[in-house]
């Protein structure tokens, strides 16, 4: 689970998860920034329609310009 995103259902966010630890998952936003603590309850795994939604948003296009 590390390294994956991840929906931190009580807040609404989702992340990137760092570590789980003492009952505890750390996640931290996808474009950085401070982690933060959620129990594992909470935590689901991010649908991979979200996924590819965050990885076409972060392109901007650009490289259909270019051809």
């Amino acid at each position: 689970m590390v390294g994956e995103l991840a929906l931190d259902a009580k807040r609404g966010r989702v992340g990137i998860v760092m570590d789980a630890q003492g009952g505890r998952v750390f996640l931290r936003r996808p474009e950085g920034g401070r982690e933060w603590e959620a129990p594992p309850e909470d935590v689901r795994p991010v649908p991979v329609v979200k996924k590819v939604q965050r990885t076409k948003s972060g392109t901007g296009g650009a490289s259909r310009r270019a051809l």
